[in-house]
């Protein structure tokens, strides 16, 4: 996954419960094409439930990073106070970009869709992805976890 997604609130059950509660929780967040840096929706596990937050997508280090390997989470220890903090990452779709630099847009033909993700202390998270599956591997060798 290169670096952006699609979360908007559809008018449907779903969306208007997601609007609801987060406006209830007074969450910041950006609606359109998502880029990296912006505040996102998120669920994430809370005792026997589960509730919304709102966090940046990109942990700056060395420099500026966004995704997580899902094969390195485990075995790298900057990912070690990270491991255990599991959220979904609210979406519509996801893009991707071939090495010609054509946009691709891909999604579930579902309303929403839940990319995985782990965060830090300071609510800032990196979207997990993985090796390309058949529809994705001639556009791109990397994909979010769904």
């Amino acid at each position: 996954m290169c670096g952006r997604y699609e979360f908007k609130i559809l008018p449907s059950k779903i969306g208007m419960q997601i609007k609801e509660k987060a406006e209830e929780l007074s969450l910041q967040y950006k609606e359109g094409e998502i880029f990296p840096g912006d505040h996102v929706l998120c669920i994430v596990p809370f005792k026997d439930k589960t509730t919304m937050k709102s966090m940046k997508w990109g942990i700056v280090t060395n420099n500026f990073q966004i995704n997580a390997k899902s094969e390195k989470i485990n075995n790298s220890s900057f990912y070690k106070n990270m491991r255990n903090n599991r959220c979904g990452v609210i979406a519509n779709g996801f893009y991707e970009w071939d090495k010609e630099k054509n946009k691709y847009y891909f999604d579930l033909n579902e309303e929403y869709m839940y990319l995985a993700a782990i965060y830090n202390e300071k609510k800032e998270l990196l979207i997990v992805t993985k090796e390309a599956d058949e529809n994705m591997a001639g556009i791109h060798e990397r994909m979010p976890v769904i």
